[in-house]
């Protein structure tokens, strides 16, 4: 599955819940993998839990 976190693909498996594509985008670009205090946000700006799923070509935005 294709998503996008901060307009940069990320490729996960289907069905993958937030927390898992946010982590596998900090591995790809050696960022840190602690999430505590992060803001995750949908295109549109709503809040976003890290336990949510997503679909395919979901585009999130995180704030560390």
């Amino acid at each position: 599955m294709k998503a996008f976190v901060n307009d940069t693909e990320v490729r996960t498996y289907y069905g993958a819940k937030v927390k898992s594509v946010v982590l596998a985008y900090c591995r790809a670009n050696n960022l840190t993998l602690n999430l505590n205090g992060i803001d995750v946000r949908d295109v549109y700006g709503n809040i976003i839990d890290l336990d949510g799923s997503l679909r395919a070509n979901s585009k999130i935005y995180v704030k560390f």
